[in-house]
């Protein structure tokens, strides 16, 4: 049933890309201090990022094929549904993103953000756990949207230090700690997790390495190389960004395989 999922998994973690980037461009603008170029070039990504989740809507499994997948057909459907809203919204942020007035980008991100957070719970509901309506499912992939969105962005933004040396690196040590929270708390959630037992039920030996990928490479070497990220940005902007390469890299990583575990054992990781 790994298979039937797999359109819905790499769906959940593009709009996590676009959502959690909404947020690092919202988040790095309230100062006043975010180039121009960067929230132009990361409201691009976001706005391609959601039109592919939501060309993918149509491979979703439906009926039958939704309940052998373990599956509940009506928020899947919902979820489909709701990923145009979120690309509208997107696609709004980035108008207003050629626009001189801050306040108007400011209120167009928070409806994207808040519009991106509540779809991503209508996708974790549509994989029933013991709970239907389990808050650590819910929190699981708003959180994984910040540290994927948020290293995305933030690995971006270093670009513009290698052009404009004299930037200041508060917006760069920002976005990073945003990764670093965001991370921070993933690996709270999954030691949450792990204390309610639900991993330690019979697991297949793929799940195990995915599992595994999650903990070590998309949480732990996450938290470290984004933390090293956050504390270079102060010194050298170029090192900084190029740990921000390596956190992105390993935050995909740790998505997929989270994404993965959740939808096919409904264990919020």
């Amino acid at each position: 049933m790994a298979i039937l999922t797999l359109p819905l998994v790499l769906s959940v973690v593009l709009t996590e890309l676009a959502v959690g980037g909404a947020f690092l461009v919202w988040f790095v603008d309230r100062t006043g201090r975010a180039p121009s170029g960067f929230i132009k070039l990361v409201t691009v990504v976001d706005v391609a990022a959601m039109a592919a989740a939501l060309a993918l809507g149509p491979t979703f499994p439906r009926g039958e094929a939704a309940e052998r997948a373990g599956l509940d057909p009506a928020p899947l459907g919902a979820f489909a549904q709701a990923l145009s809203v979120v690309l509208v919204l997107v696609g709004i942020q980035l108008v207003t993103a050629f626009l001189p007035a801050r306040g108007l980008r400011s209120a167009a991100g928070l409806l994207a953000i808040l519009a991106g957070a509540a779809t991503l719970g209508i996708a974790a509901i549509a994989r029933p756990s013991q709970s239907p309506y389990d808050v650590f499912a819910l929190v699981a992939l708003p959180l994984g949207a910040l540290a994927l969105g948020g290293s995305d962005g933030a690995m971006l933004l270093g670009h513009w230090y290698l052009v404009t040396p004299k930037l200041s690196p508060a917006p760069l040590q920002r976005a990073a700690l945003v990764v670093v929270a965001a991370v921070a708390l993933q690996l709270a959630l999954v030691t949450i997790t792990a204390f309610r037992g639900d991993l330690t039920g019979s697991w297949e030996t793929a799940l195990t390495v995915a599992l595994a990928i999650r903990i070590g490479v998309g949480l732990l070497m996450t938290l470290a190389v984004a933390a090293a990220a956050w504390w270079t940005a102060r010194m050298n902007t170029q090192s900084s960004t190029g740990l921000l390469y390596v956190a992105l890299g390993c935050v995909f990583a740790g998505e997929v395989s989270a994404r993965v575990i959740f939808f096919l054992t409904g264990v919020p990781v």
